[in-house]
């Protein structure tokens, strides 16, 4: 029993100490405590460490009701960010941590290419504009709102609460974000069909 609260004391002191989102960073997207992980050449992965990570988008997306987001979607949309964030580790790091007494070319670097090339194959189905809204939504966290106000520019919205005047950037138009919607739904349906069988076969 003691050593329960001696260590459920230690993770509190742990978590205390690690640097967190700022409120204003909590305001716009959720964040939980994932572990740090360094995986070595013929070793196992450690831990060495902790850290606040930011919670995809696609994920609160899904949680809301009617946005076209399946429970295959989304364990599709999972798969393909995991392989972005596989293929833009550092080919420098890499290097350094490859264990020359091995000779068998495994590790870091090699996770890294055969990442890339899943990735490349994952998006192969998704062609012409709706790639670069995949991109933005699934793998840059962007909303619909923030994607249409890049492409096709903003106004700023006027309102008042309790007293105090507030301003903030909106599409132009509210068809904008809707159209930005049905093209990450289309893209993320190519994804889908492509994606999902990879998966359960792979």
């Amino acid at each position: 029993m003691a050593r329960r609260k001696t260590s459920a004391r230690k993770q509190e002191r742990q978590h205390r100490e690690i640097i967190g989102p700022t409120p204003e960073q909590m305001k716009r997207a959720n964040y939980d405590i994932g572990d740090i992980v360094d995986v070595e050449p013929g070793k196992t992965a450690v831990t060495i460490g902790k850290a606040y990570r930011r919670e995809p988008y696609f994920e609160e997306l899904a949680r809301r009701d009617g946005t076209g987001i399946s429970g295959d979607d989304l364990r599709c949309l999972r798969f393909y960010r995991n392989r972005y964030e596989a293929c833009q580790r550092s080919p420098v790091k890499s290097v350094l941590n490859r264990d020359h007494g091995s000779g068998t070319g495994d590790g870091p670097m090699l996770a890294a290419l055969i990442s890339s090339d899943e990735f490349k194959f994952l998006e192969f189905a998704v062609r012409g504009a709706t790639v670069h809204t995949l991109r933005a939504v699934a793998l840059e966290d962007k909303s619909y709102a923030q994607v249409a106000m890049e492409r096709w520019g903003s106004r700023e919205q006027h309102w008042i609460v309790k007293g105090e005047h507030k301003t903030k950037l909106v599409p132009k138009s509210g068809r904008h974000a809707e159209a930005i919607r049905g093209e990450f739904l289309d893209a993320l349906a190519k994804l889908t069909e492509s994606t999902l069988p990879y998966i359960r076969t792979g």
